[in-house]
């Protein structure tokens, strides 16, 4: 069976589940991307793109792209600056490859060429779309109806866990055609870099490097608004000052909120640090250096540094509003939840995490935990889904 996978960047974390999707016996899996990278992201992600196409069927289609601002929560109106991709050449390349089921990411541009290419080469049509609670609350009319049209189409349709089922359902797609398929880290990088990681030498050398308390709080991601950067800042300072004693707030990520960064690390050295984004496989030394992880998201649709933070054995402070929330996170177990536009809730939770004597045996926990959610658990779901859209088809032309 011919597998065409469309998506708009190969990502170094999709790659094992890619790779593992074109294992399947008697499957054929050419992955068609828009773009090598996108704008935003760093030398080692664009690496992955030249890695991809070592290791998959790997074809780039003539694409047009654009840059907007999305709206991610609506209450809180924060937003991000993203790339849209308009894939121009998709058609042709997919009439040449033939395939027998397209399996196309999220429900924009992409999705609907590959709608209409579906039904004109008479092909089944999987639609793998994965959106936060939240975030899916900031769409607007037309967005929805184009969403619910799309999926409609749609002879299966992969989400990432408990959200992401809701949010489709809410578009009107049955039950019986979501597949499951939660989301993953690259796992295979992550490992490596561990075994050659030393934690007591990796604590000593942040702290020598950037004059960090003995113990670290990790924010890791893109500072922007949508990630609950700005909040999570005035929430810290919320935290008693006997709570926060002997922690430093350390944020690792590059973007638009660096200057507020700097400037609240110069206010109060020690305590808040920033370090510019690092390659991931580098990340391992400082998920090891580190004690707790803090995920103030706004609307991710998932959050993998929660997956790779609990592989590294650390707890993490989640927001509520992640679309990984519902499923990886067991309050009192392997971490705390929160309301990320509740100031007080913020407070108090990041409070109870400082304050906790508990950290180890959470951390062993969320180590247990990461091992669910493994690339090969995340093409399961995605294979699932393409055999049921390809016996759907089946049953339609006999």
């Amino acid at each position: 069976m011919r597998v065409a996978l469309l998506t708009n960047v190969l990502s170094p974390y999709r790659i094992p589940v890619f790779r593992d999707l074109a294992t399947t016996p008697g499957w054929s899996l050419r992955v068609f991307v828009n773009v090598r990278t996108e704008f935003h992201w760093s030398d080692a992600y664009a690496r992955a793109y030249e890695r991809g196409c070592d290791e998959l069927d790997v074809e780039l289609s003539k694409t047009l792209t654009l840059r907007r601002r999305v709206s991610m929560h609506r209450e809180t109106e924060s937003a991000q600056r993203v790339e849209t991709h308009l894939p121009l050449g998709t058609f042709k390349a997919l009439r040449r490859f033939a395939p027998d089921v397209i399996l196309t990411s999220e429900l924009g541009a992409r999705s609907a060429i590959a709608a209409t290419c579906a039904a004109l080469l008479n092909v089944p049509l999987v639609i793998w779309s994965y959106h936060a609670r939240s975030a899916a609350g900031a769409v607007g009319p037309f967005q929805r109806v184009l969403r619910r049209a799309l999926l409609s189409r749609a002879d299966a349709v992969v989400g990432m866990g408990r959200q992401a089922r809701e949010v489709l359902m809410s578009y009107g797609v049955p039950p019986s055609r979501i597949f499951d398929a939660p989301n993953s880290h690259d796992h295979e990088v992550l490992e490596t870099a561990l075994a050659d990681v030393e934690p007591f030498a990796a604590r000593h050398a942040l702290r020598a490097l950037t004059g960090a308390r003995e113990n670290l709080a990790l924010v890791v991601g893109r500072l922007v608004e949508a990630k609950g950067t700005t909040a999570l800042l005035e929430q810290w300072s919320q935290v008693p000052a006997a709570a926060r004693e002997g922690w430093s707030l350390v944020f690792v990520g590059d973007g638009p909120l660096e200057p507020k960064i700097h400037e609240a690390a110069t206010a109060h050295p020690g305590e808040i640090v920033h370090l510019p984004a690092v390659a991931p496989e580098r990340m391992a030394e400082i998920y090891a250096a580190s004690d707790l992880l803090v995920f103030p998201s706004l609307g991710d649709p998932w959050g993998l540094v929660v997956n790779e933070a609990f592989a590294c054995g650390l707890p993490a402070v989640c927001s509520r509003l992640a679309g990984c929330a519902d499923d990886i996170l067991e309050p009192g177990h392997n971490g705390w939840l929160f309301d990320p536009t509740n100031g007080t809730e913020a407070a108090q939770t990041l409070t109870e995490a400082l304050r906790s004597r508990d950290l180890e045996r959470m951390g062993s926990i969320a180590r247990d935990t990461a091992k669910r959610f493994a690339p090969e658990q995340m093409a399961a779901g995605m294979r699932r889904a393409i055999v049921h859209a390809a016996a759907v088809q089946r049953r339609i032309d006999s």
